[in-house]
């Protein structure tokens, strides 16, 4: 990744049709980007709207996007949780 600084978001919306949607950053509150892809390399399989991640900004084709994704202790909680019961 071309920025390394680590930042945190929520999932604002994600469509699986389309392949992309957008997290927004906790700090600035503005919409990142973020294909499926990024979620595929980091191995999540469920995108759901108000998940919080960290993430880290990179140049996709000239776009800045999120990449380097992974959910927050307390989404990896609820997840663990879920399948549990």
């Amino acid at each position: 990744m071309s920025n390394s600084t680590v930042k945190f978001g929520t999932l604002k919306w994600f469509n699986e049709k389309k392949g992309y949607g957008f997290i927004t950053d906790s700090q600035s509150g503005k919409d990142v980007f973020v294909h499926i892809t990024q979620f595929q390399k980091a191995g999540i399989t469920d995108m759901n709207e108000g998940q919080r991640m960290s993430y880290e900004l990179y140049n996709d084709k000239g776009r800045i996007a999120a990449g380097h994704l992974s959910l927050t202790a307390d989404d990896v909680n609820s997840i663990k949780n879920v399948i549990s019961a």
